[in-house]
């Protein structure tokens, strides 16, 4: 059964309008999210290239309406493309890839002069389609299921446009011009289909994305962008209570900076920030991956360490501690040429431990290291209602 070219152009233009001025009211109301302007302007100039490829039909300028039609679909996806970059705050690639668009621009001019047009076209668009879904992956901040879905609809448009190109250059029935276009008819039922279902998801998308970022933004400390206190009790309670929950040893360290206050006294807060960030830089270079680190307090961190014996543990932690002393000696924290560090340190089973608990724990190790001169590693002993371990049982 044939397709009604008509239909399928009126059905993709009513749609992709309504859907650019659904991009547009999302504007108005969250104006510093300049992607769906960009959305807006995309769908747009696809509903324009829809109209110039019905206005060449109808006067019997058909390869002029194709010309200027693909010209304006091929802007309409490089709006796509450019909102996705104004999603990811990707200015800077923008601006590298102005010659790209330039350059892809007069290409298909001066191909499309030469070439079939609907053969220069798909191609281009093709390699388009194929960045958005490589972009979504390679930026996304996360893996949720509806950036899937959104990368595979471009995919799709990739492979339709491909096997177009394809059959224009084998000269696959109802590919020819003049003749039946049904090929021409099917791929714009497949743009209607895809299109429809790429612009409906990009509002989930961005919701999705813009919550990922609130969230991260919500767990992590913005001096050290370590994790704080609530990002690292989420984080680390999947070692106890979630899937990665075994009869494992977990060991959770409290790390403290020695005289902090004198330092804010004697050289100022902005010196005092230097210090927290240079401590937290020796935390992430010295301890191992998969650790969790955060900032719990003003100079005040915490690690959990999943899967480490104690001697290990306090191995780890006397290097950190080691690595404080000895760059801030070597000048490596300016002004500041004293930095030293209390670490206390507890270990136990990691299934069904309470986190607050062995905080707790850690912190008052932590103490009897400031009671007994500072500068120092000590970690807890003796079991307890949680069964802690000591370090020379583990």
């Amino acid at each position: 059964m044939m397709i009604h070219t008509p239909t399928l152009l009126l059905l993709s233009l009513a749609i992709n309008l309504m859907s650019a001025s659904l991009m547009l009211f999302i504007h108005h109301i969250k104006p510093d999210r300049r992607n769906f302007l960009l959305w807006a302007c995309s769908a747009f100039a696809f509903s324009g290239s829809i109209l110039l490829l019905s206005l060449g039909a109808l006067t019997d300028q058909l390869a002029l309406g194709l010309f200027f039609g693909g010209l304006v679909s091929l802007i309409s996806v490089l709006l796509l493309l450019a909102g996705f970059y104004a999603l990811y705050q990707q200015s800077s690639e923008v601006r590298l890839t102005r010659r790209f668009v330039i350059l892809l621009l007069l290409g298909y001019v001066i191909l499309a002069s030469v070439l079939e047009i609907r053969l220069v076209l798909a191609c281009m668009e093709a390699l388009l389609y194929l960045w958005c879904a490589c972009l979504i992956f390679s930026l996304s901040h996360n893996r949720q299921r509806i950036l899937y879905i959104v990368s595979c609809i471009y995919l799709l448009h990739f492979v339709v446009l491909l096997s177009q190109s394809i059959a224009l250059l084998i000269g696959a029935p109802g590919a020819e011009p003049g003749g039946e276009d049904w090929l021409l008819d099917a791929v714009f039922f497949m743009h209607m289909i895809l299109t429809v279902g790429s612009v409906l998801l990009l509002p989930l998308m961005a919701y999705i994305e813009t919550e990922s970022e609130l969230t991260a933004l919500s767990e992590r400390d913005p001096l050290t962008e370590l994790l704080n206190r609530r990002g690292l009790f989420k984080l680390g309670s999947r070692y106890c209570l979630g899937e990665e929950a075994h009869e494992q040893p977990l060991c959770v360290v409290v790390l403290d900076i020695d005289h902090f206050k004198q330092v804010n006294d004697n050289f100022g807060h902005h010196c005092g920030d230097e210090v927290i960030r240079f401590v937290a830089q020796i935390l992430l270079s010295e301890s191992r991956q998969g650790d969790l680190i955060g900032r719990i307090g003003g100079e005040e961190f915490a690690i959990i360490m999943p899967g480490v014996n104690g001697p290990d543990a306090r191995s780890i932690c006397d290097r950190i501690r080691t690595q404080v002393e000895q760059r801030s000696a070597q000048g490596a924290c300016h002004p500041c040429t004293g930095v030293t560090v209390s670490v206390g340190g507890v270990c136990a089973h990691a299934k069904g431990a309470d986190l607050d608990h062995l905080l707790g724990r850690a912190d008052a190790a932590m103490y009897r290291v400031k009671q007994n001169g500072r500068n120092g590693v000590q970690f807890a002993s003796g079991p307890d209602r949680l069964r802690l371990v000591d370090t020379s049982e583990v």
